[in-house]
């Protein structure tokens, strides 16, 4: 730079640095101290540029993110382009200033090099930003809580009609495509009209809550116990035939039938039981439909054949009409 350009130069940097509408300090990269700090600064830290000037520009910025300022005026000093972060800095009462902050280094005519910081004052902005994420996490844990009481049973907390239909439909999807099995498994609690009759409904609700609690003990991780309707449940069985979803078909009759329930010495046969129907994908049915309806049927021979019991669906060839619900 010619010796005629230099003070014509410096003038306009000058002129320039205070009228910057964001605070702008020019510090000594070694020592940190703020060598000039203009107009800007002065209104942001609420200091005349005297105080600004009078030690180091780490006096500006919060103890939590001193070290992190330090590592970014060491990159700075490597670098050719501009270092940009978000840093804390307080101003003179010790208020927290957010400052989207700019760093780069100064070559000066005498071959000096300065760093100039400019930071601008983003206090608000990320505050509202801020408020915008925990409103949308809000948002999303209210949206989870509405969908969990969209798909679960408000009295037996497993899974309801809905739920079970969705997961039945993407199950059949995969196993059709996969060529695996699936069952399902349905249980009606036997005479439950009885049991309400003569016990009253809350005495019937705890007892659905205690049959929900037993298929949800007894059912595999990837099974899904569902509250198919009024007395009756079900439980998708994915990866099994009917002969393997048996097992656990058995397995809960016999544990029905083997507890103590209040009341159940009142029921017919002295204690309380479940009729059982399984049936599965394809040995019983080529569409999610005809599986239902086949382990539907299985529960009502089960029912007509004296309660009590698990039934196997017959093929599907031997399927008749729908039957209709009994207690």
């Amino acid at each position: 730079m010619s010796p005629a350009r230099a003070p014509s130069q410096r003038a306009r940097y000058n002129d320039l640095f205070e009228r910057m509408l964001d605070s702008a300090f020019l510090v000594d990269p070694a020592s940190l101290k703020v060598l000039e700090a203009n107009a800007a600064s002065e209104r942001a830290f609420l200091a005349p540029a005297e105080r600004l000037q009078k030690g180091s520009v780490l006096d500006w910025i919060s103890p939590a993110h001193a070290e992190e300022f330090r590592r970014s005026v060491r990159v700075a000093m490597r670098r050719f382009h501009p270092r940009q972060f978000d840093c804390h800095w307080v101003d003179v009462d010790g208020n927290p200033l957010t400052m989207e902050t700019v760093m780069c280094m100064l070559r000066l005519d005498d071959g000096r090099e300065l760093l100039q910081v400019i930071a601008v004052d983003v206090t608000e902005d990320r505050r509202h930003r801020d408020r915008i994420a925990e409103h949308l996490n809000q948002l999303e844990e209210m949206n989870e809580k509405l969908q969990a009481l969209s798909t679960t049973d408000e009295l037996t907390q497993i899974a309801n009609y809905r739920r079970f239909r969705d997961e039945l439909g993407r199950e059949h999807a995969r196993a059709a495509r996969y060529g695996t099995p699936y069952a399902v498994v349905f249980f009606d609690a036997d005479h439950f009209k009885h049991f309400n009759d003569t016990n009253g409904h809350p005495a019937g609700d705890r007892l659905l809550r205690q049959l929900a609690e037993i298929l949800r003990e007894e059912a595999r991780n990837t099974d899904l116990p569902a509250r198919y309707g009024g007395e009756e449940f079900v439980v998708l069985c994915p990866g099994v035939d009917a002969e393997g979803a048996s097992v656990l078909a058995e397995r809960v009759r016999a544990r029905v039938a083997s507890t103590d329930f209040k009341h159940g010495e009142e029921q017919p046969g002295g204690r309380f039981t479940v009729s059982v129907g399984v049936a599965s994908f394809p040995a019983h049915g080529a569409s999610e439909e005809q599986v239902l309806q086949a382990a539907d049927q299985a529960l009502y021979v089960s029912k007509k054949s004296g309660r009590n019991r698990c039934t196997l669906a017959q093929a599907q060839a031997e399927l008749g009409p729908p039957r209709r619900k009994t207690g």
